[in-house]
């Protein structure tokens, strides 16, 4: 009887600790977010989904606080897939979550903690995000969410001048794209330019990214 008693105990003790660790790793995440009040920062993106050959476009990214995004290219046209404000990190914290440890990720030159988070309110758009940080910078540099509306992107973060704000210097966004729209105003090519393949409509399963890579941040 004491025998079961110890390992019952080690099973209901343990998990805790685990996830006021993991709650300490987020709350000093979103400490740094917090630092930041608004950006705008000149960017290149570019754009690839299948069967269209999008323009490299330059861009204009603005945040405010607590979680308002924008992107603007320097024609006037916008041409984001749905769920790009997922970019913005301080989306995700603005929300309430519970935070679960769901262990690590090796790779050759880092290890990389997984968290997985799920909202508490059940209005959220948001069901499931997955935070792969670096522990050492206190950075995310990678976060895969699925949505009830957009379905599930990805987003992997590359930083380096200004990863003390918790900003990337490259950003890879990938998304569905059989619900991508071209904008008015754009004018595109399409890889196989025959009148049969530009009526003939996108997989359901294909795949976009959008590739950003920030130039200068102005940061308040």
């Amino acid at each position: 009887m004491k025998y079961i008693l110890i390992i019952l105990s080690i099973f209901f003790i343990h998990p805790t600790g685990k996830t006021q660790d993991v709650n300490t790793l987020m709350n000093l995440i979103k400490v740094k977010l917090d630092k930041i009040n608004s950006y705008e920062a000149l960017a290149t993106m570019k754009t690839s989904i299948a069967y269209l050959k999008i323009p490299i476009a330059k861009v204009k990214v603005k945040f405010k606080k607590p979680n308002e995004l924008s992107i603007q290219s320097n024609s006037g046209v916008t041409f984001i897939p749905k769920g790009v404000n997922a970019i913005s990190l301080q989306n995700i914290f603005s929300n309430e979550f519970t935070a679960i440890d769901a262990g690590k990720l090796n790779t050759k030159d880092k290890s990389l903690r997984i968290i997985k988070l799920l909202p508490v309110s059940q209005n959220s758009n948001i069901v499931l995000s997955t935070l792969y940080i670096n522990e050492t910078d206190l950075v995310v540099e990678k976060n895969s969410t699925t949505t009830k509306e957009e379905g599930t992107y990805e987003i992997e973060m590359k930083y380096g001048k200004y990863i003390k704000y918790g900003l990337p210097d490259k950003l890879t966004f990938t998304f569905n794209a059989k619900d991508y729209k071209i904008p008015k105003g754009l004018t595109l090519d399409f890889d196989n330019s025959s009148p049969e393949n530009k009526k003939q409509p996108q997989p359901k399963s294909s795949k976009g990214t959008a590739e950003i890579v920030f130039e200068k941040y102005t940061i308040n």
